[in-house]
């Protein structure tokens, strides 16, 4: 996973993670040691997930993303990971997330609809949306 590195030290950026800046020469060993740990968790999740040992896979995510939160090879996995924990769950916690991040979330109905009656609402929103508008 590839971590965008900055020298504590000297706030240079670095394009490989090494034992030393080659800008200052300061000690980098620790933050190397992180990326090394973060790896290797996510190679564990790797492992995990395609033996669809999914809450196992979940756990080494969750610290290959305490280490790393914009590792987004992590979180596309875990997403994926997510699914393969409970698939019967994860269309009402993703409405239920609709619910509370969108501008209008309020509007949409408090549980997900039927399929039916969601086909009915996007049909309604977009016979709405090529109505030609009445002009005064």
């Amino acid at each position: 996973m590839a971590f965008a590195i900055t020298c504590p030290l000297c706030r240079r950026r670095i394009a490989d993670l090494t034992e030393r800046c080659p800008a200052c020469g300061g000690d980098l060993g620790a933050l190397a040691g992180l990326v090394e740990l973060a790896d290797r968790h996510f190679n564990d999740a790797v492992r995990a997930a395609r033996s669809r040992r999914w809450n196992t896979a979940a756990e080494h995510l969750a610290v290959t993303l305490a280490l790393n939160p914009a590792d987004a090879e992590a979180r596309q996995l875990l997403t994926k990971v997510r699914y393969h924990q409970d698939p019967k769950t994860l269309p009402d916690r993703l409405w239920r997330k609709a619910r509370t991040r969108l501008p209008y979330g309020e509007r949409l109905p408090a549980t997900l609809p039927r399929e039916a009656d969601l086909r009915r609402l996007l049909d309604g929103a977009s016979n709405r949306l090529t109505a030609p508008r009445k002009t005064n």
